[in-house]
């Protein structure tokens, strides 16, 4: 979806030191860096990896805030909002700016919803104007509505059950308010570990770190994703359950110490209309140096992937314990 760079760079004007990009997009285009770094604009990103393709790309920090956008943050700036993949994601979004910006544009690439941006926010925008279509993207002006209140996002969560518990999601957040089939079976057919040091790896709302933890208290329990809105689900699901666990931000296990005992993920595996498996490759060729010697990997993927063939080359025990409702649970241990 780096098309949606490409598109604004065909508008320099919108792109100068008063102006805020908020969003999710790590592929950035030739160009881009050079761009922002003359222009002095600023990026508020929920995601790690765009935080981090920004910074790679020798933007300077002060320009970049790994954050959820908040009013005294882009108060009278112009903000440019990327359009996420899923269309609860980006009306929270703009409901969330209120009025503070003195302009507001969209860009979105047409497979996310790019071209009926003006009817996904006809109920929280007073009007939108398409100014731009190429590169497979639109590129819309909308005028913000004025608040009823102030924006808060515990008014955007939803809740689930799972078992006796209840977790809380924000949007954009995997399986936002329900407990989707793959994490339900990975819970249903591995009990707490008696002991040790465990970690939930694109943790979402938390459901699986602090359900074991929940079953096991004695666990030390980590739970990580790239996503601050996931991070800061897990984190409220925490606090209200009254269950211990360290939260951060990591690419897989890359920004991880130590070694654990277990590892668990439901790993995502799209990028909007792509299939993207490269959290799932490097989780199988970075465990090895992240669990303990009797250590195993639980990893819950779709049926049709072939996640088994891949986890032999970097285990030598690889096992499918259960197949169900489409899914299947994977336990790879005895690093290669």
């Amino acid at each position: 979806m780096s098309n949606v760079y490409e598109l604004l760079l065909r508008h320099p004007q919108l792109l100068d030191n008063n102006t805020t990009i908020i969003g999710t997009e790590a592929h950035l285009p030739a160009g881009w860096g050079s761009q922002a770094k003359a222009s002095g604009l600023q990026l508020l990103s929920p995601d790690f990896l765009t935080v981090h393709a920004w910074r790679q790309a020798g933007i300077s920090d002060d320009n970049i805030s790994y954050a959820v956008p908040e009013t005294q943050a882009i108060t009278g700036r112009r903000v440019i909002l990327l359009w996420p993949k899923a269309r609860e994601a980006g009306q929270a979004l703009v409901d969330m700016l209120g009025d503070a910006p003195s302009e507001c544009f969209i860009v979105g690439a047409n497979d996310a919803g790019g071209k009926s941006i003006n009817n996904a926010l006809k109920k929280h925008i007073k009007s939108a104007t398409k100014i731009d279509s190429a590169r497979h993207c639109c590129l819309w002006q909308i005028s913000l509505q004025t608040p009823e209140a102030a924006p808060n996002w515990l008014r955007t969560a939803r809740s689930f059950k799972c078992g006796e518990l209840s977790f809380m999601t924000l949007p954009g957040v995997f399986g936002h308010g329900k407990l989707d089939k793959g994490t339900a079976l990975l819970l249903e057919h591995i009990p707490a570990p008696a002991h040790g040091r465990i970690i939930d790896l694109g943790c979402g709302s938390g459901v699986i770190g602090l359900t074991m933890k929940h079953r096991n208290p004695a666990l030390d329990v980590t739970l990580t994703d790239t996503d601050v809105m996931a991070l800061r689900s897990a984190g409220l699901n925490s606090t209200r359950l009254g269950l211990a666990a360290d939260i951060f931000a990591s690419d897989g296990l890359k920004q991880t110490e130590g070694r654990f005992d277990y590892v668990f993920s439901n790993p995502p595996f799209h990028q909007g209309k792509r299939t993207d498996y490269a959290f799932a490759d490097d989780l199988f060729r970075e465990a090895k140096t992240h669990l303990t010697r009797d250590g195993q990997l639980w990893i819950v993927a779709n049926r049709h992937l072939a996640y088994e063939e891949w986890a032999e080359e970097a285990f030598q025990q690889v096992e499918v314990m259960v197949q169900a409702d489409g899914f299947k649970l994977i336990c790879a241990s005895q690093p290669r």
